[in-house]
């Protein structure tokens, strides 16, 4: 492949790529907001999976373009020609590829408008209009295109298929919530909640919104007075062949960002630091463990950010070693410590401290 090829093979998915960066602009701030308030239906995806499946549909409709861009060359007819009638390889005139790849243009400038109109003015009644004028555009290039270039046409069927079950989903939505949602802009500004984090206001009376956090009732108050927060937190494990010690948590609150560098072993004298995700939370986990008097001691540190500063919640749980049992107790021990998930707990446990 010459370089001037590559070059417009690059040029090509940028562009394409571009109108996705344009709308997630508008997307990126809504999702947490305004769209996360929407009645949506129990098919609709999770939100985490529609930027890879863009990323790679705007890729291949820029590969497309870049096919029927090459094939044109320095012919003005209005007429098609057969370069080789034994390759079937076909070049076409610069008013056939500039008219197909315009065609093009007018499917891409929709498709960015789209998030406009959907996640910027709020409005999934207007989105869906100018849903129905992307899916005949996106036909159109399909069809001009399969002239052109047949592989070209092809690349683009996964993104007609998409923005069809796009299109269904936006007007779902917009049946759901048409008796509220329509025309309601909100204000830019932002609240910290008593757990740290911020939220936007969002709702058809622009209200402040804060994630509800549901724990056990059984579950005793622990309150810091010094770092200025409450937390609920289990008084025991409920579990028989481990135990929490230093208990309730201790708390330490620090300035600064978040930061997490994955590193070391639990046994080391540093322990092991990691990054671990519990459902879409983000926490960093320094886990020490030492092995006394036929049990295992991990001392465990949970670190979490809030906004400028970091939260670490810190606690060690006592297993006892297994091999120490005879059967059935080796087992009953040994299938609980592969049950039991101490990040949820501490997940739980951080995401009820508010701030006092």
């Amino acid at each position: 492949m010459k370089l001037n090829n590559t070059f417009k093979l690059i040029v090509a998915i940028a562009v394409s790529e571009l109108a996705g960066i344009i709308g997630s602009f508008f997307t990126m701030d809504a999702i947490p907001t305004w769209y996360a308030t929407l009645a949506r239906p129990t098919w609709n995806p999770p939100s985490w999976l529609f930027g890879p499946v863009w990323v790679t549909l705007y890729a291949m409709m820029g590969v497309a373009a870049w096919l029927v861009w090459m094939k044109m060359d320095s012919h003005h007819g209005p007429a098609m020609k057969f370069e080789s009638l034994t390759t079937g390889k076909i070049k076409i005139g610069k008013r056939e590829g500039r008219n197909a790849l315009t065609i093009f243009g007018v499917q891409l400038f929709l498709n960015a408008i789209w998030s406009i109109i959907f996640f910027g003015l709020h409005s999934p009644g207007w989105a869906f209009v100018e849903i129905i004028l992307l899916w005949l555009a996106i036909v159109a290039t399909i069809v001009v295109f399969a002239k052109i270039s047949k592989p070209a046409a092809w690349l683009l069927v996964p993104y007609i298929l998409w923005v069809s079950f796009a299109g269904f989903l936006n007007f779902t939505i917009w049946d759901l919530n048409k008796n509220g949602v329509e025309q309601v802009y909100c204000t830019a500004d932002a609240m910290q909640c008593s757990d740290g984090t911020y939220v936007g206001r969002s709702g058809v009376n622009c209200e402040f919104v804060c994630p509800e956090i549901v724990v056990d009732p059984s579950w005793k108050t622990a309150t810091d007075t010094k770092n200025g927060i409450s937390f609920r937190y289990p008084e025991t494990l409920s579990t028989t062949y481990m135990r929490a010690f230093d208990w309730p948590p201790q708390v330490q609150i620090v300035d600064g960002a978040l930061s997490c560098v994955n590193t070391g072993k639990e046994i080391e004298r540093a322990g092991r630091t990691e990054l671990r995700m519990v459902d879409d939370r983000a926490y960093c986990v320094t886990a020490l463990s030492e092995g006394a008097a036929g049990s295992t001691y991990t001392q465990y540190a949970y670190a979490v950010g809030k906004g400028l500063q970091t939260w670490i919640f810190t606690a060690t749980l006592r297993a006892s070693q297994c091999g120490n049992y005879n059967d059935p107790q080796r087992i009953e021990c040994e299938q609980e410590r592969e049950a039991f998930d101490f990040d949820s707990v501490m997940d739980k446990i951080i995401r009820s401290a508010t701030i006092l």
